[in-house]
């Protein structure tokens, strides 16, 4: 077939999935909208590999979120891969990390995850160039896009159930262990998501952490609704602070990564890993704890790669279009909550009527300070953000 080319206003990706499906297509296909670019590889209506600069749909993310490899050992193979520039998933297989066809279903998982995700997208743009597909140097998985569309249309009814019980991110939970038919297994999806709950976060918060795609978290959830293990509550927990713990050493606690006793090379291996994966925020975090740990010309010069890195993706996403922030809270709420003061300070400046950039320039803060401060805020649902 020749190539094709659009967006998703005049043509959505279910399809655009099942066109492609029909004709067996054979080529490369790339998506774009905002920052998110993905890259889908098919021969004969199968895709090959999926690839995307969203940190959650990773191999290595897959298997960690799935409780199949730990932090400390994606490190390591990561460091490897590079080295060898052999494929992450034959790296673990190879080592004996995780078995084959584990990988084969975090693989399978990851491909359809790629595809799912963009069903809902009313905004962006595809091309697809038809021609040969190479070879795929690695563990081999196929996936044949006429299951993508079906499992996308199970999908619209499922979220239909799901949104019943949970129709907005921002809701938050409770726990009741006695309904679990047994402990969740330590490092699964449920035990992580329990941990969250306990620690009192939000639906959304919880996706955000752990890095996982929005449906495996409400799926999860739904299931545990449906054993009556989680409830929703009807009134926000109260926290020892809404965004985050108390500074950034706290923010890589979060991450379950590296131990408190984690030699600093290893620090640095993870932070440069999330780096170089597009996860700026967990890796100038951990970029701090290293220099914390043993400051020395390479972990500063790290750290303020990071910075700058982190600085330009939170440009990007909050000042790049004018936005105007307005409280979610009453003044009420704000007091009885443990803020420091710069947060106060900015909260106090939101008034609804002033952009981003506006409150920014008038600011004493540092401005990736300032920019944490802002996102943070927003992914608690403190402060939302409207388009001017």
């Amino acid at each position: 077939m020749r190539g094709l080319s659009g967006d998703f206003s005049t043509m959505p990706m279910k399809d655009l999935v099942a066109y492609l499906g029909s004709r067996r297509a054979t080529g490369l296909l790339r998506v774009t909208r905002g920052g998110v670019r993905k890259l889908i590889l098919l021969r004969q209506g199968q895709v090959l590999s999926a690839s995307s600069n969203q940190p959650r749909e990773f191999l290595g993310q897959f298997l960690i979120t799935m409780g199949h490899l730990n932090e400390e050992q994606f490190s390591k193979a990561y460091a490897t891969q590079r080295e060898t520039k052999v494929p992450l998933g034959k790296i673990l297989v190879m080592a004996g990390l995780v078995p084959e066809q584990t990988v084969r279903s975090a693989l399978n998982l990851k491909f359809r995850e790629a595809l799912l995700d963009m069903f809902p997208w009313e905004e962006g743009e595809f091309s697809f160039d038809a021609g040969t597909a190479s070879e795929i140097d690695g563990v081999p998985v196929q996936v044949d896009l006429s299951d993508v569309a079906r499992e996308g249309e199970f999908r619209e009814t499922a979220w239909q159930a799901i949104r019943s019980v949970f129709p907005s991110g921002n809701l938050y939970l409770t726990v009741n262990e006695s309904r679990l038919p047994e402990a969740p297994k330590p490092g699964s999806l449920d035990g992580r998501l329990l941990k969250r709950i306990r620690e009192g976060m939000s639906i959304d918060e919880m996706a955000k952490v752990l890095h996982a795609s929005d449906f495996l978290v409400y799926q999860r959830l739904y299931a545990l609704y449906r054993l009556e293990a989680v409830k929703v509550l009807s009134t926000p927990p109260v926290r020892k602070r809404p965004a985050q713990e108390e500074d950034a050493e706290a923010q890589v606690v979060d991450l379950d990564v590296i131990g408190a006793e984690s030699p600093t090379s290893e620090v640095v291996q993870a932070a440069q890993s999330y780096l170089e994966n597009g996860n700026f925020r967990d890796g100038e975090a951990l970029a701090r704890r290293a220099h914390e740990m043993a400051p020395s010309p390479e972990t500063e010069a790290l750290l303020r790669s990071a910075e700058a890195a982190l600085l330009g993706a939170l440009r990007r996403e909050l000042l790049e279009k004018p936005q105007v922030p307005s409280l979610l809270v009453s003044t009420a709420q704000l007091k009885s909550t443990q803020l420091s003061s710069p947060e106060r300070y900015l909260l106090s400046r939101i008034d609804g009527k002033r952009d981003l950039g506006g409150i920014l320039s008038m600011s004493p803060l540092r401005e990736l300070e300032a920019l944490r401060y802002i996102q943070s805020f927003v992914d608690t649902g403190l402060v939302k953000l409207t388009p001017r």
